[in-house]
């Protein structure tokens, strides 16, 4: 399955956020097998913010699932530094190609231009 490494967006350049209306269930897995539930607030293609049932250490690598109206995104991302009690952004590291396609496919609805009948 090739997996494509994910790369950060450009300097002064942020990718496309898409802030969900309700949040998306997700599942992380640290690297010691240990599950840990967490709802998708925010995502693009370089990252996002979660609300996990614990928060993590910043750095910690983890296995991640969610589902999207696209299909499941499965891949591994980095921790970074928690903004609030509650809320933890995180990385991208590497994403299967076909659940990276799903993810824009995702983001990509709501930000497609829409064409106006006349």
């Amino acid at each position: 399955m090739p997996v494509t490494q994910i790369v950060q967006a450009e300097p002064g350049k942020r990718p496309q956020r898409l802030q969900l209306a309700s949040s998306i269930p997700m599942v992380l897995r640290r690297q010691d097998g240990q599950r840990i539930p967490a709802k998708l607030q925010c995502v693009s293609l370089t990252g996002g913010l979660l609300v996990p049932a614990s928060l993590l250490p910043p750095g910690s690598i983890v296995k991640f699932i969610f589902v999207t109206p696209k299909g499941p995104v499965t891949g591994t991302a980095e921790m970074l530094h928690p903004v609030s009690w509650v809320e933890q952004p995180f990385r991208f590291a590497a994403i299967p190609d076909l659940d990276q396609h799903r993810l824009r496919a995702v983001i990509d609805m709501v930000y497609a231009p829409t064409v106006i009948d006349r």
